[in-house]
């Protein structure tokens, strides 16, 4: 509950800023960070994790980290201010290890895997403040591990000296396949962990909330920031494996920009 109020609080401090901004397509770095993360989607414990930071723009192909998963492809924007394009995407997996009750239950770890999929992007103003709007397909090249559908929208809300901030919202829709992948328990998992079978359904994965910014330090050298509300949803939230439905993400590093 702590944290939930100093998100608050952080949000409400930047909404009343009178300044917005957001980095135009010309702006490319590439960086290191380090990442709190919970041990799993749904665990109640908490890990940290080196990540890459990449924003990479070309005449069509990019790469990035900016949307929330690490992803890249070709690009083209044949009409209006819509951004079509295609994409290859990291999806993260599960290591047992990492979560003393997946331990203690006897998981296997699941494997990261690779997705492919489309997006469609545009780019707005509401008033003062530029607005980015992405839908994204993400099926996974493995096809039993089924297919996910992100809608997120970020507002660049404050551009004071040399700080910037955003404030993003995130809703993942999951197919059957891809939730009960993460998220169930089969009767042979059940024999084997002593929790109940459970089968999860398609819906609402989960929904998120954060800010993302960066601090320009020198003429090259960008220090990036973020803090993230993830709430799990539907058949989500009810796993078995589920301890906190809740979860913080945060990270900070730097990146070479260019």
């Amino acid at each position: 509950m702590r944290s939930l109020l100093l998100l608050a609080i952080g949000i409400a401090a930047c909404v009343c800023s009178q300044a917005f901004a957001q980095a135009t397509d010309d702006e490319k770095y590439i960086g290191i960070g380090a990442r709190v993360r919970p041990a799993y989607e749904g665990a109640d414990s908490n890990r940290v994790d080196p990540i890459p930071y990449l924003r990479l723009y070309g005449d069509h192909f990019f790469a990035r980290t900016t949307q929330g998963i690490l992803e890249g492809g070709w690009r083209t924007r044949p009409f209006g201010g819509v951004v079509f394009g295609a994409q290859l995407a990291y999806e993260e997996g599960i290591k047992a290890d990492e979560s003393a009750f997946l331990s203690e239950h006897r998981f296997e770890d699941l494997d990261p895997s690779v997705s492919v999929g489309l997006h469609a992007e545009g780019d707005w103003k509401i008033g003062l403040m530029p607005l980015n709007v992405l839908l994204r397909y993400r099926h996974d090249v493995d096809t039993d591990n089924g297919m996910q559908v992100d809608l997120r929208a970020t507002v660049g809300i404050l551009e004071w000296g040399r700080l910037r901030a955003a404030l993003f919202g995130q809703v993942t829709w999951g197919d059957d396949k891809s939730t009960q992948r993460y998220f169930g328990i089969t009767p042979q998992e059940a024999a084997t962990t002593g929790l109940p079978a459970y089968g999860a359904g398609a819906g609402t994965r989960s929904i998120q909330a954060g800010l993302l910014g960066d601090v320009n330090i020198a003429k090259h050298w960008l220090g990036l920031w973020g803090i993230t509300y993830q709430r799990l949803q539907d058949d989500a939230s009810g796993s078995p494996i589920v301890q906190d439905r809740n979860n913080l993400y945060a990270n900070a590093g730097i990146a070479y920009r260019f």
